[in-house]
């Protein structure tokens, strides 16, 4: 009898072994299937992330099609598809949701998650933006509705904005998402990407939240690490960073009493579009302020090419991923993944206000001066 049990406790063991690795490979290929009537002859495009990251392609004939692509990663990843017909026009996909976007129903993305299996049957609407002139050879469509797993159909559940401007109401629909969808990978994601703006509780309150196989997933171990380390980052001292002379050194300056801290890098659009305005409000602020501009980029020379052009008369350094410090930078900082970031601090420490994203001059006025 004592042998029938541990055969039972082995066997169930087993299961549920199986259980995880079955489930994993589901996210190993992805076979999408088109038949599309209004979909001229051409070539289907397979992007991952973004449309400028193509992946795989397959010709379209009279709106069919089939592309079986296969990852190298245990977790979906965000696609899309984009469409070049034969006479060069590109057809870019946008679907609709189940979600809202600032408040709007049915807000459009152009990206899913990688299911297994994902089927497109139906007619393309033809869309015009709205202030937007393309030319002639781009034309916008609205895919029919996609059939998906479950992945997708929970990304497409819940708000674009969801995350856009987190507060404690924020935290309490989160909750109850992943009560309904413990399964989301999209919400593991989200949060993976702004853990920092929520305090070490919250996240633990999240990842207990999350049930069967996503618990295994690389990413819920990674946030969980990262995680216990927030409650020690108040005993940790600040990091020294690579200043422009290729040295380590101190972020911060004692001798003033608050200090503007600002994340940005070369190859970020609207961190170049601020500079400007922070250079014509950092000749003219109080002399108790110090300006520090910390660069993510992951090549130096860009860095450094993008110093010479801006001329920024501030300290300056540079981190990113590779470095060992930057995970320590991002828990002072309460810095995600989110940039132009500008976090203003005092001498310990404190965080005194932050913003996400570009800022128009008043808005930095205020940030800098109102209290």
């Amino acid at each position: 009898m004592k042998n029938i049990k541990i055969w039972l406790i082995f066997l169930i063991q087993l299961s549920v072994i199986s259980c995880f690795q079955n489930n994993n490979q589901k996210y190993k290929k992805t076979t999408i299937i088109g038949d599309i009537p209004n979909l001229p002859d051409g070539t289907i495009y397979l992007f991952k992330d973004n449309s400028t990251n193509r992946i795989d392609s397959t010709k379209t004939i009279k709106g069919k099609f089939t592309i079986i692509h296969k990852w190298d990663t245990d977790e979906p990843v965000y696609i899309g598809i984009d469409h070049i017909d034969n006479k060069g026009i590109l057809r870019f996909f946008s679907f609709t949701t189940n979600a809202k976007y600032n408040g709007i129903d049915g807000w459009g993305t152009n990206i899913f998650l990688s299911d297994s299996t994902i089927n497109l049957n139906g007619n393309l609407r033809y869309d015009t933006l709205i202030g937007v002139k393309l030319s002639s050879k781009m034309k916008p469509v609205t895919g029919p509705p996609l059939e998906t797993g479950k992945q997708t159909k929970a990304f497409y559940s819940i708000d674009g904005d969801l995350f856009e401007r987190i507060s404690d109401k924020t935290f309490k629909i989160i909750k109850d998402k992943i009560k309904t969808y413990p399964y989301s990978y999209h919400l593991l994601y989200k949060i993976a990407e702004n853990k920092n703006a929520f305090s070490p509780e919250q996240i633990d309150e999240f990842l207990k939240l999350f049930k069967d196989e996503i618990t295994e997933s690389k990413t819920f171990k990674n946030l969980s690490e990262y995680n216990k380390k927030r409650y020690h980052e108040k005993n940790a001292s600040l990091p020294l960073l690579e200043n422009v002379e290729g040295e380590k050194s101190a972020i911060l300056n004692s001798k003033y009493k608050k200090h503007l801290v600002i994340f940005w890098a070369s190859w970020c659009g609207p961190c170049r579009k601020e500079i400007p305005l922070l250079k014509k409000i950092y000749s003219t602020k109080d002399e108790s302020l110090e300006f520090i501009s910390i660069s993510i980029d992951q090549d130096n020379s860009e860095w450094k090419k993008a110093l010479n052009e801006e001329k920024m008369d501030w300290a300056q350094f540079i981190t990113n991923e590779k470095d060992l410090n930057y995970e320590k930078i991002q828990m002072h900082f309460r810095l995600n993944s989110a940039i132009p970031y500008t976090v203003l601090i005092d001498n310990n420490y404190k965080i005194l206000k932050y913003n996400v994203g570009l800022s128009s001059e008043q808005e930095l006025y205020n940030f800098i001066n109102k209290k």
